[in-house]
């Protein structure tokens, strides 16, 4: 029974401070934006956030001077060149912008296109005008 606890015990010990020194190996990114942005149904205002991965298909947005928080769906996306640098990449539609990946430590995720973003990039190509994509650059770690 002794055995068998300790066992237990060690064996809790051991996923447990794996599982920590995983999460402290996520992705984290802060950056500056100008602009009002959208995030599935989330509009979010301008101001400076931290993008912080949270599993391998999670980011959290958070706004540094409201503290307005937010959970994404973000898939891994490949790797990108330069995994000392990290960008925030918006699609812009007109003066919508919509965040389409997060890039840090290498690493690329990619967050799906929402209704609006979708119904946007219908109007877009009906009516003839330009779609573009705007990179931020940001701090990560």
């Amino acid at each position: 029974m002794k055995k068998t606890f300790v066992l237990l015990a060690a064996l809790v010990l051991t996923f447990a401070g794996g599982a920590a020194s995983a999460f402290a190996q996520d992705a984290m990114v802060k950056a500056h934006i100008p602009f009002d942005f959208t995030v599935s149904h989330t509009t979010l205002a301008a101001g400076d956030y931290t993008f912080a991965k949270l599993s391998e298909n999670a980011w959290s947005i958070r706004n540094d001077g409201t503290g307005q928080a937010i959970a994404a769906v973000a898939a891994a996306n490949g790797t990108n060149q330069d995994d000392n640098l990290g960008v925030v990449v918006f699609k812009q539609y007109g003066s919508a912008y919509f965040l389409s990946e997060v890039r840090c430590l290498g690493e690329t995720a990619a967050v799906p296109a929402s209704k609006a973003q979708r119904l946007m990039e219908r109007e877009t190509a009906l009516n003839g005008s330009k779609s573009g994509a705007i990179s931020i650059l940001a701090s990560a770690r």
